[in-house]
């Protein structure tokens, strides 16, 4: 399967990225707890993409960098936003050209995270601290292994087309096209994974809090990284984070294990401490 940065530098998903110009309902709730702070703030934006959380973010901050390792994705932030904001070709878990304590908050949005392996993953988490100031703030979402329909997706479905009384010929030639295609891309997704029984599969993942998986995301080309909540916190108090909150994807603020697994993604919301 191909590299996560080579597919992040393709023309179709790097143009999908630009076309997104909104905030998550849990990035609103970040920017709103925020906002009276993040003018006297250093904000670095990684993971920025096609800029999507930059007019929202940058606005509001003291300064502002929007760093992503992808050069497709600067190239797109730089053509939107003409030098208003400066963009750095970056990665997370090497970002030589930024200095010790130069960040009051650093926002890895929509699960870039999850786009490192598990060792990766833990030296990005080491050079966000490194780059933050003490008691600075570091928000990121990642794919949630616990949530309750996570299996679905792998899962065969006979779901009803509902087609008018004019659809003619053409409704019903699409019909079996649509039910072919879910089928193939179910078939390929459990050969990827390995398991054609995914629901057992996803339960081992568990009992280690984490594990890869392909499934939907960049038209399952890459295996993506899932994690517990509770694995999460555990690799973050690790890597010398503190204050550690969970808010689900709707934008509400909860340790609560149920409300959290009802989405496939979990924001955490931390400070580092260096003393």
């Amino acid at each position: 399967m191909l590299d996560h940065k080579i597919l992040y530098n393709s023309d179709k998903i790097s143009a999908n990225y630009a076309e997104r110009d909104y905030l998550e309902e849990a990035e609103e709730a970040i920017l709103e707890e925020l906002e009276a702070d993040l003018k006297n703030m250093d904000m670095l934006d990684m993971g920025v993409g096609g800029g999507r959380t930059t007019r929202y973010f940058a606005p509001l901050a003291g300064s502002y960098i929007g760093a992503d390792y992808a050069r497709a994705m600067i190239k797109i932030c730089n053509d939107k936003y003409k030098g208003k904001h400066l963009f750095l070709e970056s990665d997370a878990r090497s970002m030589d050209e930024l200095s010790d304590n130069s960040f009051d908050f650093v926002l890895f949005s929509f699960n870039g995270i999850d786009s490192f392996t598990h060792e990766d993953r833990i030296i990005a988490l080491k050079e966000i601290r490194r780059v933050l100031k003490n008691n600075g703030y570091f928000c990121f979402s990642s794919h949630n292994l616990n949530w309750e329909n996570l299996s679905d997706i792998f899962r065969f479905k006979s779901s009803k087309i509902k087609l008018s009384k004019n659809a003619g010929l053409k409704g019903c030639i699409e019909l079996p096209k649509e039910r072919i295609k879910f089928s193939h891309r179910t078939i390929r997704l459990s050969y990827l994974n390995r398991s054609f029984i995914m629901k057992n599969f996803i339960e081992e993942f568990k009992e280690n809090g984490r594990g890869s998986l392909y499934d939907n995301s960049l038209h399952g080309k890459a295996s993506i990284y899932y994690i517990t909540r509770a694995e999460q916190i555990r690799q973050l108090e690790s890597s010398g984070f503190i204050n550690i909150q969970t808010y689900s994807r709707e934008g509400i603020k909860t340790d609560i294990r149920g409300q959290l697994n009802k989405g496939g993604w979990i924001y955490y919301f931390c400070q580092v401490k260096k003393d």
